[in-house]
């Protein structure tokens, strides 16, 4: 059995107060094991680590946790057997088609990411894929659609996929990848801060497989 978690940074939008970057990230996990210990990440944080006012914060969030938790985090995940894959997309460079019909470019920019995933995917384990649940239910039919039909492209035999599309804040998992995820819109979106910007992507550093940033490069 093999999970995939994944989670975006930044926006699609192309007005002047959005953020320079779009990102999706995920992480894959291939154990059991690994996948129980990933998942007790925030409840171990909020014990040891937040003040007693804080430990019952319903959710942990990289964009308003301190230095200290958002290291805490990564380092932690830095410690699992997992895999992080990061794309990062310099909304200029897209194409206009695409910039023009945002789901169909939030599509195919997921099977960009998930087809560096699935070379290292097992086809004959159960796959599940989660995803914070942000879309409507029409654009996640949609998704799922779309996504199991790249599989027959991708597979000689289709693997069990499961898609689950669930509110982060009932799944402890979905807060971890969060801050996986935000150290990569940290780098990208905050490059103003020059040396410092690698500071949180660097403590995953050893964990990430793809960290692709030339889609649509000229």
């Amino acid at each position: 059995m093999s999970y995939i978690y994944i989670d975006e940074s930044g926006d699609l939008g192309v007005s002047k107060k959005g953020s320079k970057y779009f990102i999706f990230s995920c992480v894959k996990i291939d154990k059991e094991k690994t996948n129980k210990r990933f998942k007790r990440i925030p409840k171990k944080i909020r014990q040891r680590k937040l003040k007693k006012k804080y430990k019952n914060c319903p959710e942990l969030k990289f964009s308003n946790s301190s230095l200290l938790i958002r290291e805490q985090f990564l380092t932690r995940v830095a410690k699992l057997d997992l895999e992080i894959y990061s794309l990062i997309i310099k909304k200029s460079s897209t194409n206009k088609p695409l910039r023009d019909n945002l789901p169909i470019l939030y599509n195919y920019l997921i099977k960009i990411l998930l087809e560096k995933v699935f070379k290292n995917i097992n086809n004959n384990k159960k796959l599940y894929i989660f995803l914070d649940k942000c879309m409507s239910p029409n654009q996640r039919q949609n998704f799922e659609n779309y996504i199991k039909t790249e599989f027959f492209y991708l597979f000689e035999k289709l693997p069990n996929v499961i898609i689950k599309h669930q509110n982060s804040i009932n799944n402890e998992c979905l807060q971890v990848i969060d801050f996986v995820c935000g150290a990569f819109g940290y780098k990208y979106n905050t490059m103003k801060l020059s040396g410092d910007a690698n500071h949180y992507t660097n403590i995953v550093k050893n964990k990430t497989i793809v960290e692709k940033d030339d889609l649509f490069r000229k």
